[in-house]
Formats: C-alpha cells, structure tokens, sequence
C-alpha cells in the first residue's frame, strides 16, 4: 500500500524507470540510487562557486558572506576541510575596492576575526558608505528650489534654460499688463460697474444715490 502512494506521486517516465522490487523502503532506495550525483563533481563546482564569489552593490555583504560559509558547509559535508580563517580571506578578497580600507586594518592587526565578527564589521562598514553617498546626494542639490511641471518636479535653476527636447521652455506665471475691465452689470469692456451709465441710470429708477465703491453724488 505505501508502495502504491508513493509511485501515484510520480511521474510515468519516472515510475517506469524504477526497478519495483521489494517493499516501500527498497523502492525508496531504487530512487535515491538513480538521482545519485557524482561526489567529485558537486565538490568541482562547490569550489568553483567559493573561489569566483565576488560581492556585488546589489546584495547585501551580510547574505554575501553568508552564502560562502553556506558554500563551505556543503564541502565541509563532502569530507572538504575548510577552516573559517580561509573563509573569512576569501570573504575579505571577494569584496569592492570600497571596503579598502577594511581589509588593510585586517592584515595590519594580529587579532584575527570570526565568521561573526566578520559579518558585523562588513555590515557597519558598508551602512556608513551608503551614509556617505546619502551626504553627498544631499550636499550636490543644496540650495535648488523644486517646482513641478505636471507630475514631475523640476529644479528653479532649470526653468531659465531653453528646452533641447523641442517643447517650449518652463516659464513662471506672470499677470499680462493692461488687462481689460469688463463691467459687471452691462457685460461691456473698457469700464467698470461704477463707471457704467447704465448702472447710475438704474439706481435713480430705484431712488439709490449711493453708486457702490464712490462717493455720494
């Protein structure tokens, strides 16, 4: 019955490749056999992958690190001594030019890391460097004033510059001179509602002698 369970998980190709013989558990080693990977290939390309390992600005230099002591579990698993002080070498060699200085006060000092130690250190190291470029971001855009066009927020020192992409330059808002009155009451241009006749001759119909916003006649 359990031999029946476990071959309704699998695949027909699968289950036809597989000597059924024995009970559940000689099945089982059937399976493992016929998966089985060449010890001295895995342990080619687990060295492989240890050696070629080189951080990138993307990935974090704690999973960085992380993942070469993960390498070196698996070695250690086929029987391939590692010792952690190789380890932490190869950690320190895999990074940037940026942790420079990092690596010359390691092998200027007599003390040696831990694994531990290293990943601390790497990780305060690279936090002040993102500090760093955060400083210099924000001492380049010092003093510009930012406006927006639309969506889109675009320096005070650029709305003076003329447009390369053949649309017309961003220009501030100014009220056109000499505009027009229009009067209220009449609809016409060229004068306001106090200066309208027709106004004044609509207040003396409704005896007002007060025109709004002037004097008493």
């Amino acid at each position: 019955m359990t031999k029946l369970i476990i071959k309704r998980t699998m695949s027909e190709t699968v289950r036809g490749s597989v000597p059924d013989e024995g009970i559940a558990r000689e099945y089982l080693t059937n399976i493992s056999e016929m998966y089985q990977e060449s010890e001295k290939a895995e342990t080619g390309q687990l060295l492989d992958s240890l050696i070629t390992m080189q951080y990138s600005d993307s990935t974090g230099v704690r999973e960085h690190i992380m993942k070469m002591i993960e390498t070196a579990t698996k070695l250690r698993d086929l029987h391939i001594s590692i010792d952690d002080q190789f380890i932490v070498h190869m950690a320190l060699n895999s990074l940037t030019p940026k942790f420079s200085q990092l690596k010359t006060a390691y092998h200027t000092q007599k003390d040696k890391w831990s694994l531990n130690e290293l990943i601390a250190i790497c990780v305060q190291e690279e936090e002040f460097h993102r500090k760093e470029v955060a400083v210099n971001l924000v001492g380049k855009n010092k003093g510009k004033a930012w406006r927006f066009k639309g969506k889109k927020a675009v320096s005070t020192s650029d709305l003076s510059k003329p447009s390369t992409s053949g649309t017309k330059p961003i220009v501030a808002f100014k009220p056109k001179k000499g505009s027009v009155f229009k009067c209220y009451f009449c609809k016409k241009e060229g004068h306001m509602k106090r200066d309208c006749s027709k106004y004044r001759d609509w207040l003396k119909k409704r005896g007002v002698s007060k025109v709004e916003g002037t004097k008493k006649e």
